[in-house]
């Protein structure tokens, strides 16, 4: 086969993987210093020439030998990433595992691609559907192409292969890629833990939830000045000002500060609730007031969202919620990725168009070595759980201090108690108002203070405001359901490896499963001793899945 055959079938296989970079790599020039030398398999072997030898990337003895011992070294499933590409000789073993649901090829140099596509028949690797190859790439595009693609309740662990020479020859650039990895690892670790534990619980929520977000007609108007509570201390101390500052805004409250709020006489316009969780009903225990309106998340607790008729239900990231908007009735989005209600509770007034923002009770922080303002969940929650041997007090500390991570720090002649949630929810929250329109105060207390964007009061141009509210349902809820639920029970029975299954589906098909990720989630945490394969994983969820939904349609 001559040299440019073989080029010529590595990049028709490459286009059909990747046409842009097909594109871009046709139009290179190979490396000069990189040359192949023969083996006694008869198959070529890259090598660098250096001044004195060539520097081969593989064994110039028996490289496909070489390939298998190095993946003897690796569990033959989950995903991978090879850092450095060779010859490909260490990839080509892992192709034969099915149980593998990716293959990430990383390539620093485009030059030396194409001078492996000019010498070599990549075919076998190029044409595996579940192999991405990433040449020439920062490390911030390896971090956005793993946080789009990888999904570890589906795909399992992450592993990475490097091949050695090609790592030593540019150690600077693959310890960055490293790096960033590392940064992904820990969010999507973040991420999956909370869907482990919530998964079941966000899908089952929103089907009970389907009733009353079918009738749900109210709508907020927008709002040029917010004012948004948390429920930290410092609400106790800013409390006495909140009456003054209100003016014609609106006061958007977390549902933990409720309570707070109202024992000192305050109604807020709004509260905003995303908890899935029972305890959310916490908050509610003093009441709602009924001309108060309940903004909700349509996977919260149903016993909350029986509390009033006046209720906005919103959908968040949850992929279940984001199918109900597109494909049954369009309800408004807030974003959630802060990881509490405060952060979606500014969402919220950037949604309304709110010129300025003011915060308050938001001190990512325990100032002082306290917990909540007075008024909040936790002080009857705690009074009632009081007894000779276990004081308010002691109580209150052993809350503190059940995150084995906690840091105290000085400020002035006071301390405060942070932990590493909180500071994460302090840099969310920093960088998702760091390109808004509003000007955003933090209004001044004893908590941790925030790095806020310096914008004067009317310097930038007046954010896009928009009515809070959805769209109107385009069936019964009922007949959605039953819908929803003869697509699913029709899925094409999964199987392996599970990149080339979803890769045969319809991107309609894709969408049923993705609605189901995160009770995988649960699935893959509980069944870890079991360990299913992802095809096992994904049967059980959508049996599960059908079952929850009959459990509706039954009722």
């Amino acid at each position: 086969m001559s040299e440019r055959t073989v080029l010529e079938r590595n990049l028709l296989a490459l286009s059909a993987l990747d046409p842009e970079l097909g594109a871009r790599i046709s139009g290179e020039k190979p490396r000069p210093d990189i040359i192949f030398l023969p083996t006694p398999r008869g198959v070529p072997v890259p090598a660098q020439r250096l001044k004195q030898r060539a520097l081969p990337y593989h064994s110039t003895v028996d490289p496909l030998r070489e390939g298998e011992k190095i993946s003897q070294m690796y569990r033959a499933e989950g995903y991978l990433v090879f850092l450095g590409l060779g010859g490909g000789f260490q990839v080509l073993p892992f192709l034969e595992e099915k149980e593998i649901s990716r293959l990430v090829l990383v390539e620093k140099h485009s030059g030396f691609f194409r001078a492996v596509l000019e010498n070599m028949d990549l075919r076998p690797i190029l044409l595996d559907p579940r192999v991405r190859l990433l040449v020439d790439r920062s490390a911030e595009q390896l971090k956005s192409f793993l946080l789009d693609d990888y999904i570890p309740a589906i795909d399992g662990d992450l592993q990475t292969v490097p091949l050695r020479t090609a790592f030593e020859a540019e150690q600077e650039y693959f310890q960055e890629l490293l790096r960033a990895m590392k940064e992904v690892s820990g969010r999507l670790a973040d991420d999956y833990t909370v869907q482990a534990h919530f998964g079941k619980r966000w899908f089952v929520n929103t089907l009970a939830n389907l009733p009353r977000a079918q009738k749900a007609n109210l709508a907020v108007r927008p709002a040029r000045r917010v004012i948004v509570t948390g429920a930290g201390p410092s609400l106790e101390l800013q409390m006495p000002q909140i009456p003054g500052l209100r003016g014609d805004g609106i006061i958007i409250a977390s549902d933990t500060s409720l309570p707070a709020l109202l024992a000192f006489g305050i109604k807020p316009d709004l509260v905003l609730t995303l908890d899935c969780q029972q305890i959310s009903y916490q908050h509610f225990l003093q009441g709602l007031p009924r001309d108060i309106p309940l903004v909700a998340d349509l996977a919260s607790p149903p016993v909350l969202t029986r509390l009033t008729d006046r209720i906005l239900f919103f959908a968040s990231s949850h992929p279940f919620s984001q199918y109900l908007s597109n494909h049954w009735r369009r309800f408004p989005t807030i974003d959630t990725s802060g990881g509490n209600v405060s952060h979606a509770a500014v969402s919220l007034a950037q949604f309304l168009g709110a010129e300025e923002i003011i915060l308050m009770g938001m001190d990512f922080s325990y100032p002082e070595g306290k917990c909540y303002s007075r008024g909040t969940y936790i002080y009857p929650y705690f009074a009632a759980l009081e007894h000779r041997l276990a004081t308010l007090e002691s109580l209150f500390f052993s809350f503190l201090l059940k995150n084995s991570a906690i840091l105290k720090e000085r400020t002035g002649d006071c301390f405060r108690y942070t932990t590493p949630p909180m500071i994460s929810y302090k840099e969310r929250l920093e960088s998702f108002v760091k390109d808004g329109e509003a000007r955003i105060l933090q209004w001044p207390g004893k908590g941790v203070p925030l790095t806020l964007p310096r914008r004067r009061a009317g310097s930038t141009r007046a954010p896009a405001s928009r009515i809070f509210s959805a769209g109107a349902p385009r069936t019964d809820w009922r007949t959605f359901l039953s819908s929803y639920l003869e697509q699913v029970s029709s899925l094409p029975e999964p199987t392996l490896p599970l990149s080339r299954y979803l890769g045969t589906l319809g991107a309609e098909q894709r969408s049923l499963w993705i609605t189901q990720y995160p009770a995988a989630s649960h699935f893959r945490e509980a069944l870890r001793r079991e360990n299913p394969d992802g095809a096992e994983l994904l049967r059980r969820v959508r049996r599960w899945t059908i079952s929850m939904i009959l459990r509706y349609l039954d009722r």
